[in-house]
């Protein structure tokens, strides 16, 4: 397999002052986040500029493991993620590396014969300009580029979703949640379909808050990371009680009752009379 490029890393990395300092603090693992962030910047050419969403699905970072590369000047924060310090400085540009790939293939095409530049096939003009299909897989990968056509402002939709969700169950102004919510934002976009994805979301964020008794609401990163903004949330409509049963009369109650409509047949008009007013024990009047 033909080599691809490299990125430098001096051999007294290891003894550098940021470096001993990471490792001081119980950051070392942050120095093998910024090895791999060095070499997807070389293999993608990006010219030390790594995405937010590269960090912690390509590689895997955590806010913690970030924040500390940052505080040591090692990253630098821009929009949409952050630039490896003097990333040019030390490694080659893309405009380099393109340029140099260009060289090598116009030599290799003159060693086989072609007289002139101009006699180079349409692939190797395509490489002149960066256009290969390999050099197209590279490019659709360059991290400043957006992952979706919809790009909303994070920053408003949470202020909108905090508003919704119960206070002490929100947790969607974490860094790791705000990471989350951009990782799965290619998913709420699919789920929404026609629909605007931020007006989507929202909808479904207050269904399922309206439809879940406060306690049970889970955290908002778990409510996106679970997925839940697929399902259709309703609230349950109160159960409606049923009719009110009579008691049911004991066998004695029955008995009674059923020794009395006999006695009432073959009772007088006048001792019914007396009955009513009072039982067979009541005074005439």
């Amino acid at each position: 397999m033909a080599r691809r490029g490299y990125v430098q890393l001096v051999n007294g990395f290891y003894d550098n002052d940021k470096i001993r300092d990471l490792v001081r603090m119980g950051h070392a693992d942050s120095v093998g986040i910024f090895c791999m962030a060095l070499s997807l910047c070389g293999d993608r050419l990006t010219d030390g500029f790594i995405s937010r969403r590269a960090l912690l699905s390509n590689i895997g970072a955590t806010p913690e493991q970030v924040r500390a590369l940052v505080d040591e000047g090692m990253f630098e924060e821009v929009d949409e993620g952050w630039l490896i310090h003097d990333y040019t400085k030390h490694n080659r540009t893309k405009e380099q590396v393109l340029h140099a790939r260009a060289d090598a293939k116009e030599r290799k095409s003159k060693s086989r014969g072609h007289a002139t530049v101009t006699s180079m096939s349409q692939r190797d003009i395509a490489v002149t300009s960066g256009q290969t299909p390999e050099h197209q897989n590279e490019l659709s990968k360059d991290n400043s580029t957006p992952p979706t056509p919809s790009k909303p402002d994070f920053d408003g939709l949470l202020d909108s979703l905090e508003r919704i969700y119960p206070t002490n169950r929100f947790d969607g102004k974490t860094s790791q949640a705000r990471m989350q919510l951009e990782i799965e934002w290619p998913k709420i976009v699919k789920a929404a379909g026609e629909a605007d994805p931020c007006e989507f979301l929202e909808a479904k964020t207050r269904a399922y808050v309206g439809a879940t008794e406060e306690r049970f609401v889970k955290t908002f990163s778990r409510f996106i990371g679970g997925e839940l903004y697929a399902r259709n949330w309703e609230k349950p409509k109160p159960e409606t009680p049923s009719p009110r049963q009579q008691p049911v009369k004991s066998r004695s109650q029955q008995n009674l009752e059923a020794n009395m409509a006999k006695t009432w047949q073959y009772m007088t008009e006048e001792e019914r009379a007396r009955y009513s007013q009072g039982g067979f024990n009541a005074q005439q009047g």
